[in-house]
């Protein structure tokens, strides 16, 4: 397990997260569905779904697939909710006991991006 490689990834995506959370609330009409992302965001979005879970037991791997799914859809709040518990999970793991506090901090500020949404 890569902590940098991690902690990075996750950021990525709580910050993904965030700003396609910020588009939907300015929509023009907030009961519209949401429109799903761009083919290009989709794949960058996949990616980190697949460095996430390069560097977390395979237990985890669920939470990042059915983020994935959601994300997809054009839901952040969903695709946020599952990496919540995701975290909530692996925060609790002995792996993430090991991680430097710059570390833990960081995620730490990733959980509450992501509980905003």
């Amino acid at each position: 397990m890569d902590e940098n490689v991690l902690v990075t990834a996750i950021e990525a995506v709580a910050n993904t997260l965030g700003a396609m959370a910020l588009v939907l609330i300015h929509q023009e009409d907030p009961l519209a569905l949401p429109e799903p992302p761009d083919s290009s965001d989709v794949a960058a979005y996949e990616g980190s779904m697949d460095t996430i879970k390069a560097n977390v037991p395979e237990t985890y791997h669920r939470f990042m697939d059915m983020s994935l799914r959601d994300y997809k859809g054009g839901f952040p709040d969903r695709a946020g909710a599952y990496l919540i518990e995701f975290l909530e999970g692996f925060m609790q793991d002995s792996a993430y006991q090991g991680f430097s506090q710059e570390s833990k901090n960081k995620l730490d500020f990733a959980m509450r991006d992501l509980r905003e949404l």
